[in-house]
């Protein structure tokens, strides 16, 4: 996860602008992506609603990290982020400031210092008028759309989902701030009790109905004949449905968000006659927003693996009162040729 805070204090412009002002007592935003929740993108991380170390998203979960002013609406595949998602002005505005030119590329590429100093990438700062303005940050390189005093309406297209800044992962960095204020969207700007104080969203009632909260997901699983890193498995590196019964290792791995403190994890690879091939379980000892984990065996003086289909399986759950919540369960094949 990319512990960094792209502010609009930082970016942002003191110039008055003559646009249309939202309710200020009730302003709405539409969903600022154009792509289909959960099956093509979902929310990784949250505005963090507490001061100081401690962190907690609007849900009181652990959906963010400190300092987090935005809601990051993350890219299922960089696939998805290939083929182009659209970024969408969340209200009618003016266009104050725009930055392009920086590429789509994992963060780790670049020292941290070298890539804080453009963190927030491609972005596009709207200002709507009464204090209210928005940033969309991370967008591609080359995709922007809109220049400084442009007037857009809400829903126009102002780019695409991008890789570029201080980010690991395709998304759209969407912040909202009034007055200097960072506000969260899902609490309003009469929040000021953190996670349980009171609330009155100014998301629109279409993006809040598909913005379901999740606690606990999985974000990305898979089969290979070598241990994989998570950027590995980001990009897909290596992954395989097929492998040959020469393969040097029979390895599975998982990316997931939300495990707290007491929850129980396994992650198995099942033979093709339903035995325990190899496995990693134990007890979650700390909250973390997200989780890599990985389990395989190496051939070593086999001289070939078993043919068939083998079974990858990860669980996330929670023993209460005797009794076992799942939260994830996730299975997928891999055939050994």
């Amino acid at each position: 996860m990319v512990k960094v805070s792209v502010s609009l204090f930082v970016i942002s412009l003191a110039l008055p602008f003559n646009v249309a002002a939202l309710d200020a007592s009730k302003p709405e935003f539409i969903m600022p992506i154009d792509c289909v929740v959960p099956t093509q993108c979902y929310v990784q991380s949250y505005v963090d609603l507490v001061p100081g170390p401690s962190t907690s998203d609007h849900s009181c979960g652990i959906n963010t990290y400190n300092g987090h002013k935005g809601t990051d609406f993350r890219l299922n595949s960089l696939d998805l982020m290939d083929e182009g998602i659209a970024v969408l002005s969340a209200a009618n505005g003016m266009v104050i400031k725009v930055r392009e030119g920086v590429r789509d590329v994992h963060m780790k590429l670049f020292d941290k210092k070298l890539t804080y100093r453009r963190g927030a990438g491609n972005f596009v700062l709207i200002d709507h008028g009464s204090g209210w303005r928005t940033m969309y940050a991370h967008m591609r390189k080359g995709s922007i759309k809109v220049v400084p005093g442009e007037k857009v309406s809400t829903g126009q297209i102002i780019g695409l989902v991008g890789l570029s800044g201080m980010t690991e992962f395709p998304h759209l960095h969407f912040e909202i701030n009034k007055e200097g204020k960072t506000i969260d969207p899902f609490t309003g700007a009469v929040n000021d009790g953190g996670c349980r104080g009171p609330r009155n969203p100014i998301w629109s009632v279409k993006a809040l109905n598909s913005l379901v909260y999740r606690e606990r997901f999985l974000i990305s699983a898979g089969f290979s004949d070598i241990p994989l890193s998570r950027e590995a498995l980001l990009y897909k590196l290596h992954l395989r449905k097929k492998l040959t019964r020469t393969a040097a290792n029979i390895v599975f791995q998982v990316d997931f968000a939300g495990s707290r403190a007491g929850d129980e994890f396994s992650l198995r690879i099942f033979t093709p006659s339903g035995k325990i091939f190899a496995e990693r379980s134990g007890l979650v000892k700390r909250d973390a927003p997200v989780s890599f984990s990985v389990v395989g065996r190496n051939r070593a003086k086999r001289l070939t693996w078993p043919v068939g289909s083998y079974r990858g399986e990860f669980i996330l759950s929670r023993t209460q009162q005797k009794k076992r919540h799942i939260f994830i369960r996730h299975t997928q094949d891999l055939i050994i040729e």
